[in-house]
Formats: C-alpha cells, structure tokens, sequence
C-alpha cells in the first residue's frame, strides 16, 4: 500500500511512574524533563510551559476552554475561522454555550497582516479580553497561516489580546516564532510520534479541565507517558534538524501528483493564498464523488481521505464550501498528505493510480 494520508495519522516505531518515590521513579522523572527540553529547545520557550497531553485535540480543548475557565468572570471574546478543526471549534462552542465567552466564529484571515480591528465584531473594545485560535497549517488544504505576522500584528492593534495557534499541522514542518504566541498545540501522530501523545505551550494563565494530581504543573492530572513523550522527543529532534531537506523531498512528491491536472480535464488543486504546505494537496476531480473515489483508490493500494478524519461523521457544510469553493468542487476533493517516508517512486505510481480511476469513475457516470 502507498499511504499518502499522513496528515490524518503517521506512527512509527517502558517505564514507571516517574511521580515515585525510587531510583526508576527518578529515571522515569530525568527521561520526562529531558524530553521537556528537547521540546523547549525546539519550540524556543521555557520548559515549565510545556504540558504534555495525550494530543491535539486535548491540547486544543485544555488551551481555549482552560482559559476561558480562568477568565469567566471577565468579558471574554474567543474568534476562529470556520474552517479550523472541529478540536477548535467545538470547544469554542461549548464554552459559549456554557456562557464563559462569547464566540465569533467568522473568517478573519483575509484580513491579513492588518489588526483586525475592521472585522466585524472581532477584537472590539467591548471585550475586556480576546482569545484568536487560528492553524499554522490547514488541515484541509495545506494552505500555512502567516501566525507570526498574525500573532505580532494583534498585538500591536491590541497589548491585551491573546493568540492560540493549532500547530498540529505545522510543528516540525514548518519554522514557528512563539514570541507573540501565546498557546501553541502539537500532536505526536502527525509527524511520525506514538498515537496518544501531545503537547501544549501555555505562557499565560489556564484552569485544568481534569483533577486528581498535580502532574504537569497540576494543569494535566494523571501519570504521563514518559516512554510515548520520550519516543515523540526523540522523532521530533530529529524532524527538527532536517525540516528543510523534508519540505524539499515533500514538495517534490506533491509536484508529481499536482502534474496531473495537465493529464485530466477538470481536475482542479484546492488553495487559498500563496503560501502552502508541501505536505498537503487537495485536489478536486468534477464529475465524480470524492468519497467514492476514495474507495476506489484505496482498492487500488492507494490511501487517501476526504479531509480531517474528525470531520469525516458529520454532516455538517463541508470546510472547503467554507473557504469559498463551489459545491461541485467540495464534493469532488480528495486530500494526499505526505512525510518524509514517501518517495518519487510512490509518486509515479499513485499518479498512474489517481488518472486510471478517474477516467474509470467518469466513463461509469458518462462524463
């Protein structure tokens, strides 16, 4: 099988409680605070900022409805764009709902790099505070946010504002600046860590949404995976060291499969913007069903997806048709995903793959 839908999931490759009071307590301790520097290293901020989570998604939830925990009591605006994983935007919703904020969930980044004073209702003066989450990359397109620019640019327009970037995407993919980020969320399975294993930078103030201990600062209870952080430590600084090298091998995979669009009529690459992760391509194939298409591949040893596997149950308007593509387009799209373990060889080969079941789909619906 060809797998080119790492950005739904890459896994590659046992100690104590390291809370115990003995010599492999204090081993396990030593591994965990040395896989907290590794990352600290490579996220550029201080260790005791770091707090390990099971992923992505509890990072997401731990940062936006942790702080609006801590500052109910204060007028409270959180602002996201419609199209961010569901792991931001539910949380979002919830914490709305339970009336700890309000919520703004409305594009923004058009807006780019000005304040975004002039979006409406998004960091205005009747808000005491406001909470931005926004990607560093999209999950659906691959499109990379400018989150530094965004991040500095807010701050400027507003000292107060606090900035919460989903990194899932993006952490050892793309080069960050945590300077005027505030939160920043990462998940070990997307970049070839052990499933069940993430992390969250915190710089300011959030309330646990578990108790029972007082590990990671008492903001994330329960004893930690010391063996799955140490394995996602020791990826992860190796990722870091040749991030280049694998954005340029990454880049020229996608060139391969993105060259078919001058083989098939009405194949179209789904982008917003200029600057795009090497990683993702999304590609829409008019006249047939995306998820169908999918199916075929995949009998054919080629993954794929639709998209984030998180949205993948609902039924809700799909975050392409968001983003301002037609209909046709959304329901024609198709994501590959890359790493570092794909080669050109896998490239040509699911290219001839993509083009064969294409025109098969066609020819069956008559197009």
């Amino acid at each position: 099988m060809i797998y080119f839908d790492n950005a739904a999931t890459t896994f590659s490759h046992d100690f104590v409680n390291p809370s115990s009071p003995h010599g492999l307590g204090f081993h396990a301790e030593r591994a965990l605070s040395n896989a907290r520097g590794v990352f600290a290293d490579i996220l550029n901020c201080r260790k005791e900022q770091i707090i390990f989570t099971s992923g992505g998604t509890e990072s997401n939830n731990l940062a936006l409805i942790g702080f609006a925990l801590a500052y109910r009591r204060q007028s409270l605006g959180i602002f996201a764009e419609p199209w961010e994983h569901p792991s931001v935007l539910e949380p979002i919703r919830f914490v709305k709902e339970q009336g700890y904020a309000s919520a703004y969930i409305s594009p923004f980044s058009e807006t780019l790099p000005g304040p975004l004073l002039s979006f409406p209702e998004a960091l205005s003066k009747k808000h005491e505070i406001q909470l931005i989450s926004i990607s560093h990359v999209c999950h659906e397109t691959g499109c990379i946010n400018d989150v530094v620019a965004l991040a500095k640019s807010i701050k400027r327009g507003n000292p107060a504002a606090v900035v919460h970037v989903d990194g899932t995407q993006g952490f050892c993919k793309e080069p960050i600046d945590l300077t005027d980020i505030d939160m920043y969320s990462f998940s070990a399975h997307k970049c070839h860590g052990p499933s069940g294993v993430g992390g969250l930078v915190a710089k300011v103030r959030i309330l646990p949404l578990m108790y029972g201990g007082g590990q990671e600062n008492g903001l994330r209870p329960g004893t930690e995976n010391v063996a799955g952080i140490s394995a996602f430590a020791d990826t992860a600084k190796a990722l870091h060291h040749s991030i280049d090298a694998n954005r340029r091998d990454a880049a020229e995979i996608k060139n391969v499969l993105k060259s078919i669009i001058n083989e098939l009529p009405d194949v179209f690459v789904n982008e917003r913007g200029n600057a795009v992760s090497p990683y993702i391509l999304n590609m829409s194939f008019l006249g047939i069903n995306g998820e169908t298409l999918i199916h075929l591949l995949s009998d054919n040893g080629l993954c794929a997806s639709m998209g984030a596997a998180c949205n993948s149950r609902k039924k809700a308007k799909p975050p392409l048709e968001l983003m301002g593509f037609d209909h046709a387009r959304a329901l024609s799209a198709v994501r590959f995903s890359f790493s570092f373990l794909n080669t050109l060889e896998e490239a040509k080969a699911a290219k001839g793959i993509i083009i064969n079941c294409v025109k098969q789909l066609r020819k069956m619906v008559g197009r």
